[in-house]
């Protein structure tokens, strides 16, 4: 289900660079996250496989996935707001 919002979503911004994450805790100690780039950002250099790195520290995950498309998961969902947080910063910075 994530993985169909984040890229409904994606299909929403239309020609506009942009960057889609998502993130998805399970009530427990797990946690889902997918990645999507639209075709603007891929053009400027926006990866959504390079870009898991950047934030899955931050809860205690992994993933990976396409330059379009990533996802992954992880076992710290307090986590999650340091991984929009570093993942803005990252996006900020280019």
């Amino acid at each position: 289900d994530l993985r169909a919002l984040a890229t409904d979503v994606r299909g929403r911004l239309g020609a506009r660079p942009g960057v889609v994450a998502l993130f998805a805790a399970d009530g427990g100690a797990k946690l889902s996250f997918v990645v999507a780039t639209t075709s603007a950002a891929r053009d400027a250099g926006l990866a959504a496989g390079k870009l898991v790195p950047v934030f899955a520290p931050a809860v205690a995950g992994r993933g990976g996935g396409k330059p379009d498309l990533a996802q992954g998961g992880g076992t710290d969902p307090s986590g999650i707001p340091a991984a929009i947080d570093a993942l803005r910063r990252e996006l900020a910075g280019r």
